[in-house]
């Protein structure tokens, strides 16, 4: 046999145990509406009980809504600002107890993708007050990977940015 013939029944073998294995995989577990729509409620409220750490300082609370999985990554503005859960309890802890973040979300969109698996979509308004009473807003868009672990649901990854002017 020639080396060309070889190489053409090896790629050919290999298309063919490819193909093989993926017909063999599970198919996606599709949603129900019951169960995507229960999804929705129970993120929607874990939100609000999200938004209210902020309200009432409280950090060390605020920090249990991320994962601890390897894959967490949080980006600010294109920009990867957090590589882990441990990285944004540290900058909550160093807001201070007396620091309130208060969050608006606008336009929310909560696309349940699997079961214990959903993305958040939403404009934001945030007004930062320290305990001097100084403060200072900022606001854009957030999306969210939310897993649901044991304990409850749980950022994965996530984006937020600011809106940026743009030339006319």
């Amino acid at each position: 046999m020639s080396a060309r013939l070889v190489h053409r029944l090896a790629m050919s073998g290999a298309c063919l145990a490819a193909l093989a294995s993926f017909g063999c995989q599970p198919q996606a577990t599709q949603l129900s509406e019951p169960h995507a729509a229960a999804m929705r409620d129970s993120l929607s409220a874990t939100l609000e009980e999200f938004r209210a750490m902020g309200i009432a300082s409280a950090w060390e609370a605020a920090g249990d809504f991320y994962s601890e999985s390897p894959a967490f990554r949080f980006y600010e503005n294109g920009e990867l600002a957090y590589e882990s859960a441990d990285d944004v309890r540290a900058a909550l802890a160093d807001l201070g107890p007396g620091t309130q973040i208060t969050t608006e979300y606008s336009d929310t969109d909560i696309e349940p993708l699997a079961p214990g698996l959903a993305q958040i979509r939403s404009r934001f308004e945030s007004t930062l007050r320290t305990e001097d009473g100084s403060e200072f807003g900022y606001g854009g868009a957030v999306t969210m990977l939310w897993v649901h672990e044991t304990g409850g649901w749980r950022i994965l990854t996530g984006h937020s940015s600011a809106p940026v002017p743009r030339g006319g």
